[in-house]
């Protein structure tokens, strides 16, 4: 930071005016956000046909067949392109896809 653009300093007073202040806006923010949030949540639902056809590890298949009798599948689009590695796909696409554990891939017992 050069020295103009660096904020002024200021008396204890002052900033604590400031603070105070931004503080309003911060809190003013943050319930927005939890607004917003919460009307996310209460989206009506679409119903999805299940015999659209998906692309997956065994190639295409339809949506009921890529539950392989789970109750529940977790679906993530993503910025695939083709003729690429894994490695060279987009990372904030690909970077939850590595912290989810082998097991909840994995077909019920």
């Amino acid at each position: 930071m050069t020295a103009e653009n660096k904020p002024p300093v200021v008396s204890r007073g002052e900033w604590l005016a400031a603070i105070d202040t931004l503080r309003v806006r911060e809190k003013a923010h943050t319930r927005e956000g939890d607004a917003i949030a919460a009307a996310r949540r209460r989206l009506p639902m679409a119903e999805v046909d299940p015999s659209a056809p998906l692309v997956e590890g065994k190639g295409h298949a339809p949506l009921i067949d890529v539950f392989e009798g789970r109750t529940q599948l977790f679906v993530s689009y993503h910025m695939w392109h083709d003729g690429h590695t894994a490695a060279d796909q987009c990372e904030g696409c690909t970077f939850f896809t590595g912290q989810v554990p082998r097991t909840v891939l994995s077909a019920p017992a």
